[in-house]
């Protein structure tokens, strides 16, 4: 069971070999696969970003988003994962190790539904100590 941190999904969408080689793999085991809702926020943001100025592609750029982000459940920022990951970002910031926010509502919710996070920042995710992460 694994969590996908949005470097991955950017990773997987700009062609990355390490990450089609990790999503094969995955797809072989037919593992359970989720992303964070904030997961969606920022890669739709990129898109939004990059595209805003063509409406034409802006539209075909989300449908296609919506094609790829269909492949993961989507899981919620919860009351729960809210607290966890409230825990975690003073626990760091006590430490003088924080992360970003997102960063810290994904290993929230890693931390919440016990997955392993798939991803190629192990700087940050590794600062966590009860997460198991997964690199490419």
């Amino acid at each position: 069971m694994k969590i996908f941190d949005t470097t991955f999904l950017i990773d997987l969408v700009k062609g990355d070999e390490g990450a089609i080689q990790k999503a094969k793999e995955v797809d072989a085991e037919s593992a359970f696969k989720a992303i964070s809702v904030v997961t969606v926020h920022e890669y739709l943001r990129g898109i939004y970003y990059l595209f805003s100025h063509n409406k034409n592609l802006l539209k075909l750029k989300l449908e296609r988003a919506e094609a790829e982000l269909i492949r993961f459940e989507i899981l919620p920022y919860t009351y729960e994962i809210a607290k966890t990951a409230a825990e975690i970002d003073a626990a760091l910031a006590l430490s003088g190790r924080s992360i970003s926010f997102s960063d810290t509502i994904i290993a929230a919710t890693a931390s919440h539904y016990k997955l392993k996070i798939v991803t190629r920042n192990i700087e940050h995710f590794s600062r966590i100590p009860e997460l198991t992460t997964e690199t490419y």
